[in-house]
């Protein structure tokens, strides 16, 4: 087996030198990245903000809950159909990618597309068939509306897998160009297309639709990133696999992910729109995606650091991965706190901008995004840090527990207290996941998921 450096573009970097103070010229490529990343994120999330406001605005209300509705059940079919084989590529593929085992990388490549193509083929046919024999006994348009979700279902479960592959392999714009920039872009042209040339108002259907048409073209601009991008000795090299070992990672990752979509706004718009209505999911679905703002630049960081995580537990590097967990930390939180701060100053002022309607969900913005600061600077990386070093069960069994306590909360809370309701169970949940989290950590990985290093551990380090 031959152990690679890690490598940075440019230049390869080993990652002490990365963390070290001593070696920040030697690892410019690494930080460029990261401006990358998160220049990628924002061009991303500007190109969804408008497309999001566009779509509000042309739908209203009501219909905008109709189509936030459709799409949080897509989602949850996408999480079925993909089968976590996208989050196990960001550490298998960095891993393999970077111990020279290319035999591996290239049967897991091949065992991760057929699982996810015909998982989410299989799926959408069911689907599909089921909505048009019911099509007599539906309200009109829905069983268009659900034939349009059965086709973009399988094409965003492919998508995700093909941009974590490149994630694994430390391809960061090419990652995020297809599924963060380009898919956003083309749906929102084609929407402005239909609103202020043909002058036809949309459905939520025809939103679907339109959804779907720039997922085919970010789905093959992805597919030929990942072709150039697979380096040649993985394409000649004799297949191996290791289907017990990838089985049982995508299975506590499964676990892991059912847990974080109930945590999810998704879950969220599911429970208000089947408890309080189609107008109240609009509501809720608002002023959620705006506060995905907030993991624009913590994803950037994340987007260029989790590969390299990787990579140095399967080398057990565990010094340098606390000096890299926390300035992770430290990064995170430098972005994410301002943000929210901001966030909540400006917040309600954009949600008018959906539409009058939409000033209501100020309160739901608010408590969001208190829990998106726990999620962004601790969980999700503690969470990561755990499935990387092979202990995703524990996990998987933090969110079980966390998934039961959201659910359950949210069901009493939204009937009494309505959009605020449900928003406080998902707050709640957010800090409590991110608490436990950093505690199993720390007891399991001797890691500290914190934005400095502790008393003993730098003591260690000056000796």
């Amino acid at each position: 087996m031959v152990v690679r450096p890690i490598e940075t573009g440019e230049a390869v970097v080993q990652p002490g030198l990365f963390l070290g103070l001593a070696a920040r010229l030697r690892a410019l490529p690494v930080l460029r990245r990261t401006v990358l990343a998160i220049g990628g994120n924002v061009a991303g999330a500007a190109a969804s903000f408008l497309t999001q406001m566009l779509l509000a605005r042309s739908l209203a209300a009501t219909r905008y809950g109709v189509y936030s509705y459709v799409l949080a059940w897509v989602n949850f079919a996408v999480l079925l159909s993909k089968l976590e084989f996208d989050s196990a590529a960001l550490r298998y593929v960095a891993a393999y990618e970077g111990t020279g085992r290319d035999g591996l990388l290239a049967g897991f490549l091949r065992f991760g597309w057929r699982a996810v193509a015909w998982t989410a083929g299989s799926i959408a046919l069911i689907g599909g068939s089921v909505a048009w024999l019911w099509r007599a006994h539906l309200p009109a348009g829905a069983s268009d509306t659900i034939l349009a979700a059965m086709v973009l279902m399988p094409l965003t479960a492919l998508l995700s897998y093909s941009s974590s592959i490149l994630q694994g392999l430390r391809r960061v714009p090419q990652a995020q160009l297809p599924q963060a920039v380009l898919r956003p872009v083309l749906f929102g042209a084609a929407l402005l297309v239909m609103v202020s040339v043909l002058n036809r108002q949309p459905s939520a259907g025809s939103a679907v639709a339109l959804n779907a048409f720039a997922t085919v073209i970010a789905f093959g601009l992805s597919l030929f990133l990942v072709a150039r991008a697979v380096p040649r000795a993985v394409k000649n090299a004799a297949l191996m696999f290791e289907p017990k070992a990838w089985m049982s990672t995508v299975r506590g990752l499964m676990i892991i992910a059912l847990g974080q979509l109930v945590l999810s706004y998704q879950t969220d718009v599911l429970v208000v729109g089947t408890l309080l209505g189609a107008r109240d999911a609009g509501l809720y679905s608002a002023a959620s995606g705006l506060t995905a703002v907030l993991a624009l630049a913590a994803n950037g960081i994340s987007f260029v650091v989790f590969p390299i995580i990787s990579q140095l537990s399967a080398r057990g590097s565990h010094h340098e991965l606390q000096r890299l967990v926390v300035r992770t930390v430290q990064g995170s939180m430098a972005v994410t706190i301002p943000a929210a701060i901001l966030l909540c100053a400006a917040g309600p002022l954009v949600l008018h901008w959906y539409g009058p309607s939409f000033a209501g969900a100020a309160p739901v913005l608010f408590l969001l995004t208190a829990g998106w600061v726990a999620g962004l600077t601790v969980g999700g990386l503690a969470s990561f840090l755990l499935i990387a070093s092979g202990h995703e069960r524990i996990a998987s069994r933090v969110a079980i527990f966390i998934a039961a306590f959201n659910l359950t909360l949210s069901l009493i809370l939204t009937p009494l207290f309505g959009l605020v309701g449900a928003a406080v169970a998902t707050m709640a949940a957010a800090w409590i996941r991110a608490g436990l989290l950093y505690w199993y950590a720390s007891r399991t990985l001797n890691v500290a998921v914190l934005p400095f290093l502790p008393r003993e551990r730098s003591t260690a380090a000056k000796a």
